[in-house]
């Protein structure tokens, strides 16, 4: 076959003119005045005049620009150096000025008709954005809380179906989240600084790791969250964090295998002498509660297993105090004991002693550990947000008042308290895990425009008081846990 050199000479010359012509369009596009994002990557109040808009799927955009190509074309009020989430920009269409927000964090868009309770969940379609995962679902939601109720700014549970009618359980993978079926949209409405819960839990994770974690890597010492912007049938409901729930899954507890129940996990719901460790009552397995515990699993049936949680509770309360020193380590982990002790003291937390936490077992013949959970009212506040400046006094419960007063265990206590001191529980450190959150929520305009949704502000004052109680407290517990 004969090659013709100078057809395709001009061949090539042909394609690499078009090639740099389209280029040139190209960067035409990319430096217009006009900036047109990502399908669904924006959500937009027309009540509040909010518009939020994640650009974190974009390259920097540092060009000026004067629109913005959205439902319909908004107009900049100012030409606009770029878009960057520590700043906003006013936009205007048809006579009217909206706030546009920059952020690279998640958004939520919800649809849902009916009106929300706490049960039974009804049905909405759920549509999620960030960089890497973007989908919609069909989806269960009520709302969650007892106290939360009561506050203007709901927090939700939300369970992802595989349609509507048949409502079959759906897990999705949500960043560092676990993949699972459900999550909680929890609206901080009683954090003033939206950060106690959220630090509180990355806390604990830093310092404690399941006493099993080398048979199950993959097991979790409480739950993980992240901030988005949410939106709920188009109106804007302000910051959420959403987390995991505290299930099976998530600590890698046995499953129940040929009917041997194997891995256990209680939640203690509400303040009773047996969620306190005071006392044990006799039981019914055909009951799903006992002496304020409430079995999350295995429950099925309508039948509950509380014989070896009843045995645990009975030594508590019973044993002599050379049986509690020798035999206590058979019932429960002790390190977690003392770990958990130090934290709910070193935060202050009052409701996370009697309700507020899970009892986990990991499989037959292991001992009993505690998973922390809903600690908002944390760091110088009690649940309802109100400030408790107390910084000098002990938290504890009947179960963490033997251990006290055990030589041993005190000791042990003493050992861990100063451990952590010259780590995670440093003034320095501490202080740098609070800050370093404050100053991402506010550099990112999140306060900002979770004012604007509540009218509920988020002053610097709040952390300058949470910091110096901080201080305090740490002062004091140095003293309590000084080793002898």
């Amino acid at each position: 076959m004969k090659i013709d050199f100078n057809t395709m000479m001009k061949t090539t010359q042909h394609i690499a003119l078009l090639f740099t012509l389209c280029v040139t369009l190209l960067a035409c596009g990319q430096n217009s005045p006009t900036f047109t994002p990502t399908q669904n990557s924006f959500q937009i109040d027309h009540d509040k005049n909010i518009i939020v808009l994640n650009i974190d799927v974009e390259d920097d955009i540092t060009h000026d620009l004067t629109m913005l190509q959205l439902d319909e074309t908004y107009h900049f009020s100012t030409t606009a150096e770029g878009l960057r989430d520590t700043e906003n920009y006013e936009v205007e269409k048809d006579g009217e000025t909206y706030k546009l927000f920059i952020t690279k964090s998640p958004i939520i868009a919800i649809k849902i008709k009916d009106s929300l309770s706490k049960h039974p969940r009804k049905l909405g379609f759920f549509r999620y954005f960030d960089a890497g995962t973007t989908f919609t679902s069909v989806i269960g939601m009520d709302l969650r809380g007892n106290l939360s109720l009561t506050y203007p700014k709901k927090s939700f549970n939300l369970e992802f179906y595989t349609d509507s009618v048949s409502k079959g359980q759906k897990d999705i993978k949500l960043k560092k989240l676990r993949k699972d079926d459900d999550i909680i949209l929890d609206g901080l409405y009683n954090e003033p600084l939206l950060l106690r819960a959220y630090t509180s839990q990355k806390l604990w994770k830093d310092i404690h790791t399941p006493h099993y974690a080398s048979e199950e890597k993959k097991a979790r010492a409480t739950v993980d969250g992240f901030y988005v912007d949410l939106f709920v049938n188009d109106e804007y409901r302000g910051i959420y964090l959403v987390s995991e729930k505290i299930n099976r899954g998530l600590l890698k507890l046995k499953k129940k295998k040929d009917g041997v129940v194997r891995g256990e996990l209680f939640k203690a719901g509400y303040y009773d002498p047996g969620t306190s460790f005071k006392g044990a009552p006799d039981f019914k397995n055909s009951l799903p509660t006992w002496a304020g515990w409430e079995m999350e699993y295995p429950y099925e049936d309508y039948t509950a297993h509380y014989d070896n949680l009843h045995k645990a509770i009975t030594f508590v309360t019973t044993s002599t105090d050379a049986e509690f020193t020798q035999q206590l380590p058979n019932y429960f982990e002790v390190d977690n004991l003392v770990d958990y002790f130090l934290f709910i003291n070193l935060i202050r937390a009052t409701d996370n002693l009697g309700k507020n936490f899970y009892l986990a077992k990991y499989t037959v013949d292991t001992p009993y550990f505690i998973v922390p959970w809903d600690m908002d009212g944390v760091l110088g506040t009690i649940q309802a947000g109100k400030r408790i400046p107390t910084t000098d006094d002990i938290l504890s419960n009947h179960l963490f008042d033997r251990m006290v007063k055990d030589v041993t265990f005190k000791q042990k206590m003493n050992q861990r308290w100063a451990a952590l001191r010259s780590t995670f529980f440093t003034e320095e450190a501490l202080e740098e895990r609070i800050r370093d959150t404050y100053t991402e929520l506010l550099g990112e305009k999140k306060y900002e425009r979770d004012l604007l949704a509540w009218n509920k502000g988020h002053e610097e004052e709040h952390l300058t008081y949470m910091l110096d109680w901080l201080q305090k407290r740490i002062t004091y517990l140095d003293t309590y846990f000084k080793e002898e």
